[in-house]
């Protein structure tokens, strides 16, 4: 399976968010992330920052 983290960097801490994230959409200045069994975090005000796809791992920024 390729399933990712996403991760949430905020205030020089970083944050796991969600675990076996299958999709990724931004919509209208948010970020929906939806993992394989369905479950849904909606991030406001992120930008994207790095994806590692070795490690699965995909990060997120809020100033």
């Amino acid at each position: 399976m390729c399933e990712s983290i996403v991760f949430l960097e905020e205030k020089g801490e970083v944050r796991e968010m969600l675990r076996d994230v299958a999709r990724i959409v931004s919509d209208d200045g948010k970020v929906v992330c939806t993992s394989i069994i369905g479950e849904r975090v909606v991030m406001d005000a992120v930008r994207f920052k790095e994806a590692n796809f070795l490690s699965h791992g995909i990060v997120f920024t809020r100033d």
